[in-house]
């Protein structure tokens, strides 16, 4: 009776050599490569066509503005990106939801950003501070935003 053998599946080994002699010749990138669909083109595109934007997508804009906004945010430059995001924009009350979701991830991840989170959500208090329609009152939004984290 015959052995039987384990056909394990051969894997192959290439050098360095071998990899860097096929980069010379694929250095050219085919000619079908515009027609390739990229996200990160598309809004690029977006933007420069004119189209007109919809709704979700002045929302989202708008989003990626205050979370690059709040990506500068330092000790150094408070005042100054304090400004833009409490002059500069028009809040809904799904902005402003948004807007403290944000700086409560913010605030909870990055710890020696902290105060300055603290100072920020102090002028937002004031500023969003409507006692009659809850979702317009930046307290009250984080507070039970608090409430439901912990």
């Amino acid at each position: 009776m015959p052995a039987v053998v384990d056909k394990q599946p051969v894997s192959k080994i290439y050098t360095i050599e071998f990899m860097l002699s096929l980069r010379a010749t694929n250095k050219d990138r085919p000619a079908n490569m515009a027609l390739l669909d990229f996200p990160h083109k598309k809004k690029r595109q977006m933007k420069t066509q004119g189209d007109q934007m919809t709704e979700a997508d002045k929302f989202n804009h708008t989003v990626r503005e205050l979370r690059i906004l709040l990506n500068k945010l330092s000790k150094d430059n408070f005042e100054n990106v304090t400004k833009h995001i409490l002059n500069d924009y028009t809040f809904t009350p799904a902005l402003l939801n948004e807007l403290m979701k944000i700086i409560f991830m913010k605030a909870t991840t990055e710890k020696s950003y902290l105060e300055v989170y603290v100072r920020l959500c102090i002028l937002l208090f004031r500023k969003y501070n409507d006692k009659e329609n809850v979702e317009m009152n930046f307290k009250k939004l984080l507070l039970s935003k608090c409430q439901k984290q912990f």
